[in-house]
């Protein structure tokens, strides 16, 4: 296959379903590196666990504020006033802390990487779009908001916000997918059948 044809930021779905195979393989087959002790990856899981529910609570934070208006209006309230890509920051801390949950923090280190080679062209791309979608708005929205790093000291809400319930409760399943991943480890290594697996 030639790579060149499939840019990450034009077949970010086929990639991310690449990537969501790498890892069910790597998670598999590639043990724990027991040279850390048992402790520092214990402390770890707990950590990877709080980062799971940072993004998964976060994910749902940003729907309640994109659900029904994404492509309609430019949101700049909420999470998107501190940060032009919480979405994205959120996969990161999830993706991040998955690795470490599993107790493999060399996943974890893999993903952060393959995340911050692959996705600034998504985040480019996603910029293009809307700079013709709303010009001179969203780089005025630039200039004052942050791409990556979130600006806690720019955050503003509204009191109210209409939310599309429908494309909320649509999205909401997704929204949760880390905490899903992590309830289907759990049972997968409980069960037995990942000991299993490994002896074969």
């Amino acid at each position: 296959m030639n790579l060149n044809r499939y840019p990450f930021a034009t077949h970010r779905i086929f990639w991310s379903r690449i990537a969501v195979l790498f890892t069910i393989v790597y998670v598999i087959f590639v043990p724990p590196p027991h040279q850390l002790g048992h402790a520092l990856l214990e402390i770890g899981k707990i950590i990877g666990f709080l980062l799971l529910v940072t993004a998964a609570l976060g994910r749902v934070w940003c729907l309640s504020y994109i659900a029904g208006a994404k492509n309609d209006v430019l949101v700049s309230v909420g999470p998107y006033s501190v940060v032009r890509n919480p979405l994205y920051v959120f996969n990161f801390i999830g993706a991040v802390g998955f690795g470490f949950v599993v107790g493999n923090p060399i996943l974890a280190a893999l993903l952060a990487v393959a995340f911050a080679v692959f996705y600034p062209s998504v985040i480019r791309q996603e910029e293009r779009f809307l700079t013709q979608a709303f010009g001179e708005r969203f780089t005025r929205y630039c200039d004052a908001t942050p791409r990556w790093f979130p600006r806690w000291s720019s955050f503003h809400e509204p009191e109210t916000w209409n939310i599309d319930p429908r494309r909320f409760r649509a999205g909401l399943l997704d929204a949760m997918w880390f905490l899903w991943a992590f309830l289907i480890w759990e049972i997968f290594e409980e069960s037995g059948a990942l000991q299993w697996i490994r002896s074969l």
